[in-house]
């Protein structure tokens, strides 16, 4: 897991949003409070859509020949 405080100070969003998303899930699986769960549980569900529309650094390495032959498989 991703120290938050270092990730934050590295300006990276990407590595920021994951160390968080990473905490929020520990805290919901250890939570007691249905209150605190709800919470939590919804600022998770908007941390991963954030992760998910931010450009994916993997993807740069492949061809975009090779990214429509992946969606086309994955169907």
């Amino acid at each position: 897991m991703t120290n938050l405080v270092e990730a934050a100070k590295s300006g990276n969003k990407r590595e920021t949003l994951i160390a968080l998303r990473d905490i929020l899930a520990s805290t919901i699986q250890n939570c007691e409070s249905g209150r605190d769960m709800a919470s939590n549980t919804k600022r998770l569900m908007e941390v991963m859509a954030e992760l998910e529309s931010l450009p994916d650094p993997e993807e740069k390495k492949t061809s975009k020949h090779d990214r429509l032959k992946q969606k086309r498989e994955n169907r």
